[in-house]
C-alpha cells in the first residue's frame, strides 16, 4: 500500500509541473532537473515506507580548511532542529567531495497523495537558499544575512510570548 502512495504522490506532483507520465525507476527513485540548475531527487525507501527528498548543496568541497570550516558551520546552523532545511538536514560525503540537503516524507498507510505536491516548492526553495550560502562561503563572499530561511519571527510585543 505504501508504495502506491508514494506514487499516488508522484503522480499529483507531475501534475502539478505539466509532467505526465512522472514515475519511479527499477530502485524506486525519480530525478528532476531544477532550473538547469541542480537535481531534485526522490526515493521511496519500502523498508521504511517512507519517501525521501534529496538534492545537491555543493559538488566539490573547499581545499582550504578555514572555508570548509565556515561552510560546515553555516550548514550546521541552518540544519538545527531542520529550521532552514525544510524540516530536513544536510548530509556531506566527504570522499565523494558531495553535500545533500535531505527531508523524508511518510508514505505510510493513510499517506496524504498531496503530500509531495504540497512540500516540494518549500524543499527546492530552501536548497536554493543554501546552495546560494554555500557558493557565497566557497567563493570568499559573506552569505547574505537574509537569505529567507529565517526561523524566527519578529515579537513586536517584547522579547518573550506569552502563553
Amino acid at each position: 500500500m505504501s508504495l502506491e502512495n508514494a506514487k499516488a504522490n508522484l503522480k499529483e506532483f507531475g501534475k502539478e509541473l505539466n509532467l505526465e507520465g512522472l514515475a519511479f525507476d527499477e530502485n524506486h527513485t525519480c530525478i528532476l532537473g531544477i532550473d538547469n540548475a541542480f537535481s531534485l531527487h526522490l526515493t521511496y525507501e519500502p523498508n521504511s515506507d517512507r519517501l525521501y527528498l534529496y538534492s545537491p548543496v555543493l559538488d566539490g568541497l573547499p581545499k582550504d580548511d578555514k572555508t570548509k570550516l565556515a561552510l560546515y558551520e553555516s550548514l550546521l546552523e541552518d540544519s538545527m532542529l531542520g529550521g532552514k532545511m525544510a524540516g530536513g538536514g544536510v548530509g556531506v560525503a566527504v570522499k565523494e567531495e558531495l553535500i545533500l540537503m535531505h527531508c523524508v516524507l511518510e508514505m505510510g498507510t493513510g499517506a496524504d497523495p498531496s503530500a509531495l505536491r504540497r512540500f516540494a516548492p518549500v524543499f527546492v526553495e530552501q536548497v536554493e537558499v543554501q546552495r546560494k550560502k554555500a557558493k557565497d562561503i566557497v567563493e570568499g563572499r559573506a552569505p547574505a544575512s537574509n537569505d529567507q530561511g529565517g526561523d524566527s519571527q519578529p515579537n513586536p510585543g517584547g522579547q518573550f510570548i506569552k502563553i
